[in-house]
C-alpha cells in the first residue's frame, strides 16, 4: 500500500483494514469475492484508486494463501533473495521490484537488498553511479543491475546496504526539501 502514497495515508489504511480483520489468516483464505468488498470499504476512505488496490489486494491473497498456501511457502521455494523478489514481483500483482526488497528487508528475509527509490537512485546519479537520472526502476533485472552498483558503492564505506539506503534515503529528501525553500 505504501508505494507513491504518503506514509500516514497508507498506515490509516492498513490500521482499516486490521480493524476490519482484513489481515488474519482466517479472513485472508475465505470468499474472496467478499474479502474485496470489504478491502473496498477499508480503502475508501482517502486512499487513491482504492478498488484497484482493494483487487490488488485480493489477488495477492488468493493467490499466496489460497493457492500457496502461504508467503513463507514462496520464500522458500527461492534459491536466494533475488530469487525471493523476483517470485513476489510475478505472483504479486502490483508489486515491483522496489516495494518487493522493501518487503523481503523489513520482514528480515534479506539484508543485502537495495530499496531503490526516487532518493536513492537521486543520489546515485549525483556520485556517479549512473549515466543520468533516473526517477524509477521498471524491470527486475535493470534493478538489479543497479543495486549491484549501489551495494558495491555502500560496502566501500564499510556500510550494510539496507543502512546506507536509509541513510541516503534521509539525507536526499532533507536536501530536496532545503533546495526546495531556496527556490
Amino acid at each position: 500500500l505504501g508505494s507513491r502514497v504518503r506514509f500516514e495515508t497508507a498506515y490509516s489504511a492498513v490500521e482499516r483494514m486490521q480493524d476490519m480483520l482484513l489481515l488474519s489468516s482466517s479472513r485472508r483464505t475465505a470468499d474472496f469475492d467478499q474479502y474485496e468488498q470489504d478491502a473496498v470499504s477499508a480503502l475508501s476512505g482517502g486512499y487513491p484508486f482504492y478498488r484497484m488496490r482493494a483487487n490488488q489486494i485480493r489477488r495477492a491473497a488468493e493467490h499466496l494463501y489460497g493457492t500457496r498456501g502461504s508467503i513463507r511457502a514462496v520464500l522458500n521455494s527461492a534459491r536466494d533473495r533475488r530469487g525471493a523478489r523476483r517470485l513476489l514481483v510475478a505472483e504479486v500483482s502490483g508489486l515491483g521490484p522496489k516495494q518487493a526488497s522493501l518487503f523481503l528487508r523489513n520482514i528480515g528475509y534479506a539484508k543485502y537488498v537495495a530499496v531503490l527509490d526516487v532518493h536513492v537512485l537521486t543520489y546515485m546519479n549525483w556520485v556517479g553511479l549512473t549515466n543520468a537520472p533516473i526517477k524509477s526502476v521498471t524491470t527486475v533485472r535493470r534493478y538489479e543491475i543497479l543495486e549491484d552498483a549501489f551495494i558495491e558503492h555502500a560496502c566501500s564505506f564499510g556500510s550494510a546496504p539496507d543502512r546506507f539506503d536509509l541513510a541516503v534515503w534521509i539525507v536526499v529528501k532533507a536536501a530536496k526539501e532545503e533546495s526546495k525553500s531556496w527556490g
